[in-house]
């Protein structure tokens, strides 16, 4: 019998547009299903594993292979490229509230994320 171990991630890409602007997005896989889609925020010029408290907006689910690509994004969207990769080590997701502890290399970082608007939320750290 094999046990497979399923680590769920949390990863910040740097998103280069062709116009040259950019800005971070931040994939927080919740599910261990890895064919699942991966919540995703945009988090403007903020680096969520560097700052303690920083608003997001949720924008659509991105397929689970984002969280190890790094290159060209189809249809001319410009290019990604990860600048950090966490290991969640608990989520709880309830309709307007999410609480995430996640591992970086160097630190255990607890969010607290609270919805502001629809599709905006605001994150703290503890």
């Amino acid at each position: 019998m094999h046990l497979v171990s399923f680590v769920k991630r949390s990863v910040v890409l740097r998103h280069t547009l062709s116009d040259g602007s950019w800005h971070y997005d931040w994939l927080v896989q919740r599910s261990a299903d890895p064919d699942d889609l991966v919540p995703t925020f945009r988090t403007g010029h903020t680096r969520p594993d560097q700052s303690r408290s920083f608003e997001a907006e949720q924008i659509g689910d991105h397929r689970a292979l984002y969280l190890d690509y790094e290159g060209s994004v189809s249809g001319g969207r410009g290019e990604v490229v990860r600048t950090v990769t966490g290991e969640i080590l608990s989520v709880t997701w309830g309709g307007d509230v999410i609480g995430l502890e996640i591992r970086y290399p160097d630190e255990v970082v607890v969010y607290v994320g609270e919805i502001v608007e629809s599709g905006r939320w605001n994150f703290t750290t503890r």
